[in-house]
């Protein structure tokens, strides 16, 4: 088991507000689903006459809302599990130690990147958020640990030296704190 000096969790309040705002989105789809499914008629479908056939086009506000519901619920539905399932409420958003930063965000799972990967970390402040924009001296070390999948998502999240961007938007923890205890070990 590792021990970390500081540690950011994710704060559960705000995900949970996530999840009630697509619940809402789908319940939105269904209905809208439902009210054009249910006003739908003849006079929404126009027959248009193409060379040798004849092709029906529909158009009007309920095939609108047909469409505009089943879309949203698809969204809605894969928004959801995305969120669902990119969570880890067993370890900490970011932490670290001597060793380096572990990251478990962003499709970076339970990865510990040492401190010779690290080039910098610059902190923005905006308000009350606090953002940490943390610079990789080479990101393919970071992508080749990740499962399949993911590695597509985080060579373009990663590409030509952007950073991993932390905010205290949806985590808990000090990041002043982090930003002051990771610039101690980097120098």
């Amino acid at each position: 088991m590792r021990t970390y000096e500081i540690e950011i969790w994710p704060n559960v309040q705000k995900i949970k507000k996530i999840y009630m705002t697509m619940v809402v989105v789908f319940m939105l789809a269904v209905i809208s689903f439902i009210l054009g499914n249910l006003f739908w008629t003849p006079e929404n479908v126009y027959w248009v006459q193409k060379i040798g056939s004849s092709v029906s086009f529909e158009a009007g506000w309920p095939v609108k809302l047909y469409w505009y519901g089943m879309y949203g619920m698809i969204v809605s539905v894969v928004g959801f599990l995305i969120v669902y399932f990119m969570q880890d409420k067993k370890n900490p958003v970011l932490a670290l130690n001597s060793n380096g930063i572990f990251i478990n965000q962003q499709m970076i799972k339970q990865t510990l990147v040492e401190w010779a990967n690290i080039a910098r970390i610059d902190k923005k402040l905006e308000g009350n958020n606090v953002t940490l924009d943390i610079y990789f001296v080479d990101a393919n070390k970071i992508i080749e640990k990740q499962a399949g999948p993911k590695k597509a998502f985080l060579k373009e999240n990663l590409k030509d030296g952007k950073p991993l961007s932390v905010s205290n938007k949806f985590a808990l923890g000090d990041l002043n704190a982090f930003a002051e205890k990771a610039q101690t070990y980097k120098n």
